[in-house]
Formats: C-alpha cells, structure tokens, sequence
C-alpha cells in the first residue's frame, strides 16, 4: 500500500522557487560588491602599523637635520601633499620602493636603508628602476637638509607611519624632479617569504661574495659567501645577496637588489598569467605581513600583469652612484652624498621621460 506524501499547494511552491533565485542574486550581487570593495582598497597600507607602534619613540635616535636654506627667488616651496593622481593602469605609475631594515619581533618603522623608484608605462610597455643611495644629502620639505632614509622617520613623527611615507615620496620627488603615485614598502620576511613562494629565484652573480661580518636577525653574524656564476637562491639567500656590501659598497649593494628585482619579474613571467593567478592566494598569504602598500590588490594585479609583459631589452636600470653623485662632509662631520643634478637629469629624463 502506497502512503500518501503531503503535496505543497502549487502557489506555494511558486513563491519558494521565487525566493530561491531571488535568494541566489542576493548572494551574488553581495559577493560582487565585496569583491569590488576588496579589490580597490588599500592592500595593506600603513594604517595597520599605527597601533603597532603606539606609545613608540619614532625618532631612531634621530639628531635632527640641518636648517632649512633660504630658497632662491621663483623656487617652489616643498610641500607634503602629493601632486599625482591615483594610477588607473593606463598612464605611466611611478612607484617608490622602500625596504625596511625590520628584524623579527620588531615594529614595522625604520630607516629605509633600500630605495628605488620604480617607473612602469603601459602605452610604450617600458619599465625603468632607479637605486636611490641612502646617504644622499636632500632637502626634506618641511625639515632641512639631512640623508634621504631619514625622511621615513621624520614623516613618522607622532607615531604617524602614514606621514612618513608621504614625507619620503615626497622628498624623493622634490630632490629628483619626478613623481612619486604610490608607495610600497617591503621588510625581510617579505623578501624571503615571496621568493619561496615563487620556488626561488637565479641569478648570474658576477663575481663571488665573502662577507664574513654579514648581519644576522639578532645583530650578530652569519658569515656569508656565494660563488660566481649561476645561482639559484631561495628567499633566505636572496636575501643575502641583496643586502651584503661589506665586500664592495652601497653602490653594488644596490645592483644587486636590482639583479633580485628582475630576477624575480623573470620567474614571475616563466610562470605565465594562469600561473601567477594560481599562486596569488599563496603569495599573498606569505607576504601581507611584511608589504605595506597604498596600492589596491586590483592595481597590484594590474601592476603584475603589464610588467610580466614587458620585454627585458625594455627595462632599463640604473644607480645613483658616483658618475652622478658626489662625496660630501657635512658642517657637523657627517659623510654624505651630493647629488651631482646636471648629470643626474640627464639619467632621470632617460628613465622616467622618455617616450
């Protein structure tokens, strides 16, 4: 005997399917607007760091700089609000990248011993890098002379970290005459983190390194030595390479960061677009503790996209060294550099101007 089963009245069930789909739309349209949100702000920016350094002295033993000079009549006044525009992907973005001397443990605030302006056009597929020397002597705007590193920690002053990489975009673009859009600033563990991530990276090391004084994370040593040749670096050796540079100088520690830089463009690309979107969510995790950016995640993705593009015979790199900087002792004894700017604009106008 068959039992009878309650059947819904037949309005009923229109209504259900009708709140179904219009259930499924909800989620969706939900979901649409949430990834929207997600990908335009911020990907990790600096706001994250101001309660993390809460009640922390940001000077770094800082002296002060030295007093600001009297600008020549017609010069414009520094100013710390930002003249560009936020990057839409089409025009020419140039981006200062800051890397932070930030050991474990510690605050994510410190001098930014490694800067390069990084400059990216989509309309000629072209990219430029530029090493900035970390004891080049400018004018701080608001502040004075003093090393250009330095302008992270003034701008930070009042445990504002946000300031500060306004105030360092702001120097570099003032003292080099080119325009500074966005900031990112990377620490060790991103550096390590990423090229693991990445499967490592290889790099052509053109003459082999023994720096028997190479700092480890607790201020002490970890003797380091490579060899000439084709090497293949993990994130902990990269890393290595790029900050050593008690064999040569600042100089060639700066080339090397840049040799790291392509190389990891370069693994970047081998991986192909598919590639790189299977490994985002990996990526992405190993690093967002260590990058603070005011990049969105759909700039970065667009930032990744348009540089895997570019051929390497359309990247041009180069450091601020001594073909267009000068030694220079300061008033107090301080040993520094000058920049020599008939020769530098020559350079800067090649890199960031050219079409």
């Amino acid at each position: 005997m068959r039992s009878s089963q309650p059947v819904l009245p037949g309005w009923l069930t229109y209504l259900i399917s009708i709140a179904f789909v219009f259930s499924g739309i909800a989620v969706v349209v939900f979901a649409y607007f949430t990834f929207q949100v997600m990908l335009n702000r911020p990907l990790n920016p600096l706001e994250e760091s101001v309660a993390a350094v809460a009640g922390v002295d940001l000077s770094l033993e800082q002296t002060g700089p030295s007093d600001v000079p009297t600008l020549v009549p017609g010069q414009p006044t520094p100013t710390l609000i930002p003249t560009s525009e936020p990057w839409e992907g089409v025009d020419r973005v140039n981006i200062l990248l800051m890397g932070i001397d930030r050991r474990p443990g510690e605050a994510f605030i410190s001098r930014t011993d490694t800067m390069m302006l990084v400059s990216l056009d989509p309309a000629t597929d072209s990219a430029s890098i530029l090493s900035i020397p970390r004891d080049l002597y400018v004018l701080i705007p608001g502040y004075g002379r003093d090393r250009i590193n330095t302008a992270f920690v003034y701008g930070s002053a009042g445990n504002n970290p946000i300031g500060g990489a306004a105030l360092a975009m702001q120097t570099v673009e003032y003292n080099l005459g080119v325009p500074v859009n966005h900031y990112v600033m990377v620490d060790f563990s991103a550096v390590i983190n990423g090229i693991n991530a990445l499967g490592g990276i290889d790099v052509d090391v053109p003459v082999a390194i023994n720096d028997p004084t190479y700092p480890n994370m607790n201020y002490g040593f970890d003797p380091l030595f490579i060899p000439a040749g084709l090497n293949h670096f993990d994130g902990a050796t990269a890393l290595k390479y790029a900050r050593t540079r008690h064999q040569d100088s600042d100089f060639g520690r700066a080339a090397r960061q840049q040799q790291v830089i392509l190389a990891v463009r370069q693994k970047a690309a081998a991986l192909g677009f598919t590639g790189l979107v299977a490994q985002a969510g990996t990526l992405y995790q190993q690093v967002e503790n260590g990058v603070r950016t005011d990049l969105s995640l759909e700039q970065m993705i667009r930032l990744a996209t348009a540089a895997n593009s570019i051929d390497s015979e359309n990247i041009q790199n180069d450091v601020l060294d001594f073909d267009y900087v000068s030694s220079y002792r300061t008033e107090t004894g301080a040993q520094v550099l000058i920049l020599e700017n008939e020769k530098a604009a020559v350079l800067i106008q090649q890199l960031f101007y050219s079409e």
